[in-house]
């Protein structure tokens, strides 16, 4: 006769294996397009948002971490405040999308640049890099970066490289490697941190991340926010290109 004991054990084994392989099969494994129509769908509905951030730039072996907070509202209308590491309410660095022009204002420079926005109409992909969300499939190859600890958060990460007909080149004719990346909560189909890679044939680098910290969405900005101020006895430089 088989002890009751090793009864119980192995029937508490099989209850354990049908119980990982039902969790298993309810867990979906999302495509690449899959998640990017999800966040699609969000970012229809959403209208703005609001949130500390952390941009970690790497420059071939150089490395630099600067913080800030930056709001964004639709269609184009970005605020971004980089802050100084002593003091929070102290802006070294503010940059400002109106829709129709791009402001940077470094006070300890004295200067502010701006440029004309080439499309007011396009839908931005990321804030303030200006990659429209319009034709992105036609223009982007879509991959789902496998990042086991990230999706147990349910993160998931896009990458987005360009398609040849928008491969970027240097003045010699050599190209240049570019990625954007993107990554989702699915908690609510929209971005927690971006990213930027680049590279050429002479071994150059470099790479972007912005992590976004005490997101708040869909809350009330004032208009005033993103419309620019220009400073008492400021040099400004118009980056503007001639036509």
């Amino acid at each position: 006769m088989i002890p009751m004991r090793r009864i119980k054990t192995k029937f508490g084994c099989l209850l354990l294996f049908i119980s990982v392989q039902m969790n298993i099969s309810f867990v979906h494994a999302y495509t690449a397009e899959e998640v990017f129509d999800q966040f699609k769908l969000a970012y229809e509905k959403s209208v703005n948002f609001a949130a500390d951030f952390e941009e970690t730039t790497i420059r071939n072996t150089n490395k630099g971490i600067a913080r800030g907070r930056i709001s964004f509202s639709k269609p184009n209308l970005l605020r971004q405040e980089y802050v100084s590491q002593e003091d929070p309410d102290n802006i070294v660095q503010l940059i400002i999308l109106d829709g129709k022009f791009s402001w940077s204002y470094t006070p300890f420079l004295n200067q502010v640049n701006r440029m004309k926005i080439e499309d007011p109409k396009q839908k931005e992909l990321i804030p303030g890099i200006g990659i429209s969300l319009e034709g992105t499939e036609q223009n982007y190859q879509i991959n789902l970066v496998l990042d086991e600890a990230a999706q147990k958060k349910d993160i998931y990460q896009l990458e987005l490289k360009p398609k040849p007909h928008l491969i970027a080149k240097n003045d010699d004719g050599s190209s240049v490697s570019e990625v954007l990346e993107i990554w989702i909560s699915a908690k609510d189909w929209l971005p927690v941190q971006f990213g930027y890679r680049s590279s050429n044939q002479q071994g150059d680098k470099m790479s972007v991340i912005v992590a976004l910290k005490n997101i708040r969405r869909n809350k009330s900005i004032p208009a005033k926010a993103f419309r620019f101020e220009m400073p008492d006895n400021v040099e400004l430089v118009d980056l503007t290109e001639e036509n």
